[in-house]
């Protein structure tokens, strides 16, 4: 899984998380320890330390609100400076205490505040390092219990009930969140594995429409030739129907070729058409000069269709020349047969030029382009001779 989903989804996790441990601790903050150093002022001896206290934690919990909102890594030392304030505000607080009162008394507000404390700043490390903090924690106040009065056996119990209760409730949440943080790899593969399976889908409808399509072409002219020749009005032995054979096959050859990936696919797709010719007892010479150039694939069909007419023609020899230069492309064949009737090229801005002398044809099928890909490293095959040297004295004509 790539590391930025993963740190993506962890931050708003986390960012989550932090929302809620800061909403209980908020609520907690003004709604039950203030309301308890209120009452319980005329208890302390000393009522400025646990007033004190309770203003450090309220500076404590307004920088861990503005800075823990993002969903961010905390700032740099700013866990450890914030942990060690809210310890020794409670360890201050802790000590106005009555001896009576401690982990059950309203006076003793701050060991159930400072636990939540460690939620909001310990939460992304996991219990054991909140369970460091919270044990530290509890060691120092019952320390501070024993050294101001030793309570009886059934008022230890209740302290201990408390104490514990408070404790393993902050532990369980702090796990909980570490859980769902480690979750977040696994979250990121589920999504991935979606996207993938939307992707394919996509695909896979985009490459069955496309394949409908072009069957429902091939249907105007494969559909009758194929019954044509089942209910034997067709002779297969007629040079006009075998050449209408060889074309439709070369078409059908193109149509599988375009779902190929390849590096060049004008090239690819005219090396299909070639190989049915040469299965046919043509001998075909291919000559290429030129980088690929990214063609649609219509224009490269409308490039293609007046070639492989020509070429389905040809009786023993011919040659086939693509050019890519640098605002032009071009496709042309010389084949030893006559051909009168070519396929209209299918996409505006097709030129096709046929040139008509004795017993040989050329068909040219160009088009100008206006964007031309970076030119790559792989070496250019030696150019021959475009065409031969009778064309120009052959009766010409375009369309």
């Amino acid at each position: 899984m790539p590391e930025d989903l993963r740190q993506l989804i962890t931050r708003h996790q986390l960012r989550g998380i932090r929302a809620g441990a800061l909403v209980i601790l908020v609520t907690l903050h003004f709604a039950l320890a203030l309301p308890g150093l209120l009452s319980s002022l005329e208890e302390y001896r000393h009522p400025w330390v646990p007033v004190t206290a309770y203003g450090l934690l309220t500076v404590i919990l307004g920088g861990s609100v503005l800075l823990g909102l993002d969903g961010r890594p905390w700032p740099r030392g700013w866990v450890p400076t914030a942990l060690a304030g809210a310890f020794a505000a409670s360890v201050a607080a802790t000590t106005q205490v009555p001896a009576s009162q401690y982990f059950v008394g309203a006076s003793h507000w701050s060991f159930t505040l400072v636990g939540w404390f460690a939620v909001v700043l310990l939460g992304h490390r996991g219990p054991m390092a909140f369970g460091a903090f919270i044990g530290c924690h509890l060691a120092v106040n019952t320390a501070q219990l024993l050294t101001a009065d030793v309570p009886s056996r059934p008022i230890a119990a209740g302290m201990a009930a408390s104490a514990l209760s408070a404790c393993c409730f902050q532990m369980t949440i702090a796990a909980g969140a570490k859980l769902l943080l480690n979750s977040s790899t696994a979250i990121g593969e589920a999504l991935q594995v979606q996207e993938r399976v939307r992707t394919r889908i996509a695909v896979a409808t985009q490459i069955q429409t496309d394949q409908r399509r072009r069957y429902a072409e091939l249907n105007a002219t494969v559909l009758p030739l194929l019954t044509g020749l089942a209910n034997g009005s067709l002779d297969p032995r007629d040079d006009e129907v075998r050449r209408a054979c060889a074309l439709e096959a070369a078409r059908l050859r193109r149509l599988f070729a375009e779902s190929d990936c390849t590096f060049d696919p004008l090239v690819h797709e005219m090396r299909a058409c070639i190989d049915v010719a040469e299965r046919n007892g043509t001998t075909v010479q291919l000559a290429v000069r030129g980088d690929p150039l990214e063609l649609p694939l219509p224009l490269r069909r409308a490039l293609l269709d007046p070639v492989i007419a020509a070429l389905a023609a040809a009786r023993q020899t011919a040659r086939v020349t693509v050019v890519r230069g640098e605002n032009q492309v071009r496709v042309g064949v010389v084949v030893d047969a006559l051909r009168d009737r070519l396929p209209e090229p299918a996409a505006s801005g097709i030129r096709v030029r046929t040139v008509r002398a004795e017993d040989r044809l050329l068909v040219e099928a160009a088009c100008r382009i206006t964007a031309r890909p970076a030119r790559s490293d792989r070496p250019e095959p030696p150019w021959p001779p475009a065409w031969p040297s009778w064309s120009p004295g052959g009766r010409r004509s375009r369309t």
